[in-house]
Order: C-alpha cells, then structure tokens, then sequence
C-alpha cells in the first residue's frame, strides 16, 4: 500500500510520477493505518501476504460486529 502513496514513475522519462493516494487510510475498527494485504496467490482466508502484487486489503481489527462476525472477514 505504501506504493500508492509514494507512487509509481510515469512513461520512461522519469521527471513525473502519478500517486493513488494521499497517505494510508485510518482503519476505523482499529483506529491505526495498518492494513492486512493478500496477494493473488494467497487463500482467501489467508492472514499472511505473499508479497507479491496485493490483491486484497482487510481489517487486522480482532474485534466482532453486531451481527457476530469479525471484522477482518469483511
């Protein structure tokens, strides 16, 4: 995720570089902008990032919703 803040070159003359965000969202349910990754090749229930390309950004919140699932399910 820190490649969407710092952003990636763009065209090969390397004076421009596009970024896809500000900075690393709040996770609301943790209250921290730290964030779960899953890559392609990961499982999907997977709470360990490959570290290849992210596929999938999930809560690393423990805590459990009203209608009794945990939040990093979402």
């Amino acid at each position: 995720m820190e490649t969407l803040v710092t952003g990636v070159q763009l065209g090969t003359s390397g004076d421009k570089k596009i970024r896809f965000l500000r900075k690393i969202p709040v996770d609301p349910t943790t209250g921290r902008a730290e964030w779960g990754l899953r890559a392609v090749s990961d499982d999907p229930d997977s709470t360990s990032w490959g570290g290849k390309n992210v596929f999938d950004v999930y809560s690393k919140s423990t805590g459990t919703a009203l209608d009794g699932t945990k939040y990093s399910d979402w």
